[in-house]
């Protein structure tokens, strides 16, 4: 299992913990707090939806190392995602999706 992986069950395990959240979260200065997110930790669905190969998981292939075909699965688990977001009263939250899931073939 990733570490991307173990955190991800870890806030969604113990979505009752603000501590484990605060690391995802800025204070602006209204105060009011906004999450954050990157595609390749917590997207998954490396090959759903059509998804192409992305430089990531070319670099990782090639270095022998962890990937992100599964991450956090936020795309199929996103509906768990909002909901905790629900739960912190996010004002609001910035996420990105994989440029390979919109331009699957990269031209």
């Amino acid at each position: 299992m990733s570490c991307h992986q173990t955190s991800c069950k870890v806030i969604r395990a113990y979505p009752t913990s603000r501590a484990i959240l605060d690391g995802f979260a800025s204070s602006s200065p209204t105060n009011s707090f906004e999450y954050r997110s990157a595609s390749y930790q917590i997207e998954g669905g490396a090959t759903a939806g059509g998804r192409g190969p992305s430089i990531w998981d070319k670099h990782l292939q090639e270095a022998n190392r962890d990937n992100g075909d599964s991450a956090c699965d936020s795309y199929r688990l996103w509906e768990q995602d909002v909901d905790l977001l629900k739960q912190y009263r996010a004002q609001g939250y910035r996420f990105s999706v994989s440029w390979s899931r919109i331009i699957p073939k990269g031209n």
